[in-house]
Formats: structure tokens, sequence, C-alpha cells
């Protein structure tokens, strides 16, 4: 019996969609929250009755990076996309799906996060991303962990999924470039962040009726070989930079490769130490968080497959 996380786009924030995308997930660990309001008198010490609670849905799906199941999870964080053909003439099977933070009051898509295990299948409906993290090491796979929040769960018939048969991407497809220079980096991390409130419930209903989305936050960290001061200069100076992660896969055709590019145009370090141990190798660890671009510079991430829209 298959173990799948599967996405159906919803048409509202209430009504549930089938999945229509399958991710062969690492692990998901997502429960619903509802503590039921207690009654209590002074008439003796226990409780003397209860009423449901306020309910929430929440937890963590990790994944492989993938070009072709990628889009749900980036659409349900970022919020914004907008669907092209680079060259619809010479290659009509090539998309790029660029994906953009909301702004303020904006309202991400609402997903329906179906869970499948073992036989029996659990809907989440009306879900957003609440953040997704991004890890790269050499020689591993990059994974990606989504956390979501759910309006509330439901029961449901298991999919049949289908998932994927391109090969996930590892840290072999990834070139990181910092202020337009080719970075050679240990580690990598990236983390978008919503802060969404699970708390705005209204009278007249124990659900979520709408996600209101907090304070944008894009951070991360990146371990880079100390071989000059350049990366200390920029610490100490107070300097910006900018930031693009580009995974390229196989081709699609026409000489157009599968590909996903990051790109924080404004970044400022947080913090930089380099620890020096007996005759290791001196490694810098920087911590670093993504300031709005100006202009018409905007935070993107950029989808290239076959997938005809999201």
């Amino acid at each position: 019996m298959s173990r799948y996380v599967g996405f159906g786009k919803q048409s509202a924030i209430d009504t549930p969609s089938a999945p229509t995308s399958f991710l062969d997930a690492v692990r998901f660990d997502v429960s619903l929250e509802k503590p039921v309001i207690r009654r209590r008198t002074i008439a003796g010490r226990w409780v003397s009755d209860y009423a449901p609670g306020k309910a929430v849905a929440r937890g963590e799906v990790e994944f492989y990076l993938n070009p072709k199941s990628l889009g749900a999870p980036l659409l349900m964080t970022l919020g914004n996309i907008s669907t092209g053909q680079p060259d619809p003439t010479n290659a009509p099977n090539v998309y790029e799906h660029t994906f953009t933070p909301l702004e303020v009051g904006g309202q991400p898509p609402s997903y329906t996060v179906e869970l499948g295990a073992d036989g029996i299948a659990r809907r989440i409906v009306g879900a957003i991303g609440e953040s997704m993290a991004i890890e790269v090491a050499p020689g591993e796979y990059a994974t990606a962990t989504l956390t979501i929040l759910g309006v509330k769960e439901e029961q449901a018939a298991p999919s049949t999924p289908s998932f994927p048969q391109l090969r996930d991407w590892t840290s072999h497809d990834a070139q990181v470039q910092v202020g337009g220079t080719p970075a050679e980096l240990q580690a990598l991390s990236l983390e978008i962040n919503n802060n969404p409130s699970a708390e705005h419930h209204v009278i007249g209903s124990r659900y979520l009726t709408r996600h209101e989305l907090g304070e944008l936050e894009v951070s991360g960290s990146m371990d880079i070989r100390f071989l000059d001061r350049s990366h200390l200069d920029r610490f100490l100076q107070d300097q910006e930079t900018s930031l693009t992660i580009t995974f390229t896969g196989p081709e699609i055709e026409a000489g157009y490769s599968y590909q996903l590019v990051i790109s924080l145009p404004r970044i400022v370090y947080d913090s930089w130490s380099a620890e020096v141990s007996s005759s290791e190798m001196v490694v810098q660890s920087i911590e670093f968080v993504a300031v709005k671009p100006q202009g018409d510079d905007v935070v993107r991430i950029l989808l290239r497959n076959d997938e005809e829209g999201y």
C-alpha cells in the first residue's frame, strides 16, 4: 500500500479538492489541533462540561527537490505565480513558472493536502505554506521541508499516486553565485517564512475562515572555505550582496533544461564566524537575511519544466 503526499488546489478555503500532483516524501508529520473548551464552576474541582474548541491543522512534509513536483509547494508558500513559454515555436512543451511573495493583505491559494499511509488517507483542507526550508550539502540530494497550516482535517478514500519519474536534484546539479561570482559552498540552507496567524478565528466558526500572513522572513546560512577576506570585509562593512542558486536537470527539448533558479537580489550578512582548529580546513559560517529589493527587481523563484500550469 502506497505512502504519499498529494496536493489539490482549492477554489475556496473550505472546499476540498482531490489531489492532482503527488510527492514521494521523505517523511510527514501533520496533525489536527483542537483542544476542547473546558467548563468549570464553583460547584466542584472537576471540569463539569466541555464543547468543541478552535481547530487548526499544522505540521511538516519533507521531500527531495524534483523538477516536476515542486510547483505546488512553491505556490502554497509564495502565493504569486506567472507562467510563460520561452520559445513556444521550437519548444512547445517548455514552461517557465515564476513564483513571487504576496504583498500585505494578499490571500494565498489554499490546497488540500492528502496524506496516505498503509491504506488510510487523511485530507488537510485549506492548507497554505507556513514556511519552506531548502537544504543542500555536498554529495546529498537537495531536500525541502514544507510546514503547512490548514483549516481542518477530513476523511478520504486513498488515492493511487503517480510519482514523477524524473531524477531528484542533488548538490552536483547546483551552482551558487554570491554577488554575481561563483562560490564554492560546503553547505547551504534557505528558509522562507510567512509567519501566518493560527489565531484569527471569528465568532460563528471553530475553523479559520481566511489566512492572515505575517511578516515575511527570508533567511539562511552558508559555509564557505576561508580563502580570502571578501566575505569577512563585507560583514564588517555592512555591505549588501546578492545570492542566486541554480539547479539544472536534463534537457526537456530544444536545448531547454529542467531548472530551478532562486534569486535574492539583496542580502546582508547577519553573522560571521570561522573556527580554527589544529590543521583542519578553515570554514567560514555565514548567516544572512534577505532585504526587500528596489525598483523592478524582486525576490523570485523560477521553475522551468514541462508542466503547463499550477
